[in-house]
């Protein structure tokens, strides 16, 4: 091996530490992140949900209850303003991680706070979890291959969807939009995997290739995926409580947990 054989292979092992340790300062700040929006909704579920009936806990949820109708629309416009200027340093060529972790963040508070005000303890019980999964999927996203994440994405949709239609016996017309918007979600999922599967995982956009899935990607596992989790939708709309709630949620998680098992062998 001479020195310029040697050379490219140290500049590639370089590249390659720098890629990942991006990568893994963005899972920490999305982990940082999911923990502060935790801590707010904790704080938020014990002074404005579940308050007592003290006359100083009573007027701090009602200054909780008043804020809230304001930090959306707030949380919206700084993110909006936040990715402007990401994008604005872009393409000065400057880079930066910190500027799209605070823009994101302020993304998630203002679709956080908004759940909150709108759904009241439903809302916070379901960002309870979310937030944590998201966090989870960010780490997916960075750290393992982009099918998989499509894989896990598509999961929990499927069992968001399984959530709205048990929560309280909810079948009224916001749980049926879900649903529907969930089965459009399935089947973009599944055009656009038949898509890239006869395009090589690229796409074409503005006359720039672009690869969203490697060549050799298992995209029958894509098209079961969809095809489970629309199945699990469908038998809990039709069968409800016929079965045990917890049977709906078992199929789409085994199938998360063997999916996970597959692609983090996949992986090494």
């Amino acid at each position: 091996m001479d020195n310029r054989e040697r050379t490219e292979k140290q500049r590639i092992k370089a590249e390659r530490q720098r890629q990942e340790d991006i990568a893994l300062s963005k899972v920490l700040y999305w982990f940082g992140g999911a923990v502060v929006m935790e801590v707010l909704l904790f704080l938020t579920k014990r002074y404005y949900i579940d308050f007592d009936t003290s006359e100083w806990s009573v007027n701090l949820a009602y200054g909780i209850g008043q804020a809230l109708k304001f930090i959306p629309i707030a949380a919206l416009i700084l993110a909006v303003l936040g990715f402007v200027w990401c994008f604005s340093r872009k393409r000065q060529g400057k880079g930066g991680v910190l500027p799209w972790a605070v823009s994101s963040f302020l993304l998630g508070l203002a679709v956080c706070s908004f759940l909150v005000y709108r759904f009241n303890p439903s809302g916070a019980d379901l960002l309870t979890y979310l937030i944590p999964v998201t966090a989870v999927l960010a780490l997916i996203y960075y750290l393992y291959q982009r099918e998989f994440f499509t894989v896990a994405l598509t999961c929990t949709a499927g069992i968001v969807g399984l959530w709205a239609l048990f929560k309280d016996g909810g079948r009224g017309a916001r749980t049926y939009a879900l649903l529907v918007l969930l089965g459009i979600f399935l089947v973009a999922v599944a055009v656009l995997a038949r898509v890239l599967q006869s395009r090589g995982g690229v796409l074409s956009i503005k006359g720039k290739s672009l690869e969203v899935l490697p060549k050799n990607a298992n995209y029958a596992l894509l098209y079961i995926t969809c095809a489970v989790i629309a199945a699990a939708l469908v038998a809990a709309l039709a069968l409800g409580a016929v079965v045990t709630v917890m049977v709906y949620y078992a199929v789409p998680v085994a199938w998360l947990l063997i999916m996970a098992v597959y692609y983090t062998v996949k992986l090494m």
